[in-house]
């Protein structure tokens, strides 16, 4: 391995054994979530459900997630960050018990109350808490670890977890329905591991809010909304179209859920080595500039799939958008706290995050009357006009305050140079 690349690698560690710990309870979290993402449409389509109860239920979790994340990050910030990730924890573990043992949909509906309320809880708290376990030179650093931690574990997870129902019905003579129910008790399962490993992350002490003019207040609340407005617009377009990707290639290329779930696992383990270079790019470019870049690459894949008749290269296209759109994740997490006071981050990722599931969830549900019409052109349309507007405010709102370590003369502010001219 190159000098280069060592180095690259070196910044990656040296990190407390309390981020190491929630990193690894993150892993298994986010993995009890993978393993049935992919695969709740495809169990509801065998269940004989439309994709309607798909897209209601979507709606449900995500509802529930917004009921939540009105408050959460404020509790949160109030009554400690470790409590509130453990409480959410809990709620998964109920939501998953719910999918592992029951198939009526009275059942599915308090999962998906459960998990929402989980996400919507835990969400705001873990990056809130795991800000503070580094230094702000080195935060990028650590959220990207965590990314590429949680990618590789969803690619790993998703892998197996698409194998899962064919071993079940090839090998042990299950049916269908319990071959896939077994997805989710491999989830429930996994609650548990996380609850353990947060056990043991050191109790944060709660911090009061630092007294500040109205002014100041209103400045960091305007900030918010910046941040929130493009996660709003995201939101609605990616509700439309990801969830139903596994449907989408079910029935244009008629691939199985073992191939499906390939392409899924494809698309983290990718994630994973994009983010790995991640924040020494952003520390050179910018996060804004490096996120706008990668966004705008993205969209292009998007509109570019459904008109591509090879499969070959619209799984290319699919990883491409994926990986693009998803992996400046980290960075502009880590980009939001360094612009926030310490008491206001897991208020401020609450809101965004809220921003970001209203709009999904409203994405989700009218997803389902779309994809059940039959047209598999207008869900990418709708979705890359919508990706390109968010792309566009959150350049123009933060390439100001881009961090680059010499920023680019780019197109914006040579444009603003012309018109004053």
């Amino acid at each position: 391995m190159s000098k280069r690349r060592t180095g690259e690698f070196s910044k990656f560690r040296g990190f407390r054994r309390d981020a190491k710990t929630m990193i690894a309870a993150g892993l298994i979290d986010n993995m009890s979530f993978a393993i049935n993402g992919f695969v709740l449409v495809l169990y509801l389509n065998a269940l004989g459900y439309s994709n309607v109860v798909f897209g209601s239920l979507s709606l449900i979790m995500e509802v529930s997630q917004v009921v939540v994340l009105l408050g959460s990050g404020i509790l949160a910030d109030r009554i400690g960050r470790k409590k509130t990730i453990l409480f959410g924890f809990g709620l998964g573990t109920l939501g998953m018990m719910h999918f592992a043992l029951f198939s009526s949909l009275p059942a599915f509906i308090m999962a998906a109350i459960f998990l929402g309320a989980s996400s919507g809880f835990t969400g705001p708290a873990f990056s809130a808490f795991l800000s503070e376990k580094t230094t702000q030179k080195r935060r990028k650093y650590l959220f990207s670890l965590n990314a590429i931690i949680a990618h590789m574990g969803s690619g790993v997870i998703t892998l197996i977890g698409g194998f899962i129902p064919l071993l079940f019905m090839s090998f042990f003579g299950f049916a269908e329905e319990p071959s896939y129910r077994m997805i989710f008790m491999v989830a429930f399962l996994l609650k548990f591991v996380a609850i353990a490993l947060m056990l043991r992350v050191k109790t944060d002490r709660p911090r009061k809010a630092v007294k500040e003019t109205i002014e100041k207040v209103k400045s960091h609340w305007v900030l918010m909304t910046k941040f929130a407005v493009p996660q709003a617009l995201t939101g609605i377009g990616a509700g439309i179209l990801i969830p139903y990707f596994p449907i989408y290639f079910k029935l244009r290329f008629e691939l199985d859920l073992g191939t499906i779930g390939v392409l899924f696992a494809m698309q983290a383990f990718v994630m994973a080595v994009i983010t790995v270079y991640l924040p020494r790019m952003a520390e050179k470019r910018g996060s804004v500039m490096l996120t706008a870049s990668f966004h705008g690459i993205s969209i292009i894949a998007m509109i570019l799939i459904p008109f591509t008749p090879w499969l070959s290269i619209v799984v290319l296209l699919f990883l491409v958008r994926a990986s693009l759109m998803n992996v400046p994740g980290p960075i502009m997490t880590s980009f939001m706290m360094s612009q926030l006071p310490h008491s206001l981050r897991a208020t401020a990722q609450s809101y965004t995050g809220f921003a970001w599931m209203l709009t999904h969830a409203v994405g989700v549900f009218i997803g389902g009357f779309i994809w059940d019409t039959g047209d598999l052109i207008l869900p990418f349309l709708i979705s890359t006009v919508l990706y390109v507007f968010s792309t566009a405010a959150y350049f123009i709102f933060f390439y100001r305050l881009d961090d680059a370590e010499h920023k680019p003369m780019f197109f914006w502010p040579l444009l603003k140079h012309l018109i004053r001219k």
